[in-house]
């Protein structure tokens, strides 16, 4: 009697093994598209966070005790550029007028009545009792005399003015302009290098008062000492 030979096959190479081992492969395949599709989601969400959370300015409601008052000068102003810019510096100038009554609201008023037909402007003019903000940290403004150099002054600084008015306590000025450009190097992540003057950048003898009297590397001092103060309070939060 002849017997016929017969084979055995695996479980592997049954029809209904080779069915489930497809679909898992689908499922494994469709969760690697969903991981996939939820990862682009993720950085999509983040990018669009990143660009709507840049701020235009540091925000600054006081310096110290301080008020920072914030009056933006039209957009439709000569003195408004609307270019944006990456901040390198900041930038310190006197604005050399010594009558009485000259302040910064003074001068707050002098940009916005000047600066309506002309290529006139900064950011920040400070007195010795207050601070006004004239236009957002991160436009280019017309104040440090170098056109729109790449890496200038006015391309790339935040333009501080500090009074002179004859009425006005020059020392006390210099306080709050120190405690202001510390607060706004501390705020765009800047070294005390970046600290500027007006004089660099154009040659102009300005801040004049300042450089006159021999005292910017004084003022300059005084800048990194309260930067110092800040990030250590920074630190301590």
């Amino acid at each position: 009697m002849k017997i016929v030979g017969f084979s055995v096959k695996r479980n592997d190479d049954m029809p209904g093994t080779r069915r489930r081992r497809r679909r898992n492969l689908r499922i494994l395949l469709v969760l690697a598209v969903l991981m996939l599709i939820l990862a682009t989601i993720g950085m999509l969400i983040h990018l669009i966070v990143g660009i709507f959370s840049i701020k235009e300015d540091a925000n600054i409601q006081y310096v110290g005790d301080i008020p920072v008052y914030e009056d933006f000068l039209p957009e439709t102003s000569m003195a408004r550029t609307g270019d944006k810019r990456k901040i390198l510096y900041v930038v310190i100038h006197e604005t050399d007028n010594v009558n009485e009554g000259a302040d910064a609201e003074a001068h707050n008023n002098f940009i916005h009545s000047n600066g309506v037909d002309h290529e006139l402007s900064w950011h920040y003019t400070v007195d010795d009792h207050e601070i006004w903000h004239h236009l957002p940290d991160d436009e280019t403004a017309f104040h440090a005399g170098d056109h729109m150099e790449a890496n200038g002054g006015n391309k790339n600084g935040i333009g501080v003015e500090m009074c002179v008015n004859s009425d006005g306590d020059y020392e006390k000025t210099l306080e709050n302009a120190e405690l202001l450009a510390a607060t706004l190097l501390l705020e765009y992540d800047l070294d005390i290098d970046a600290l500027k003057k007006h004089q660099d950048f154009s040659g102009k003898n300005c801040p004049s008062q300042l450089l006159d009297s021999g005292r910017w590397d004084e003022f300059a001092q005084k800048v990194e000492e309260n930067l110092e103060d800040l990030k250590s309070q920074q630190t301590k939060k």
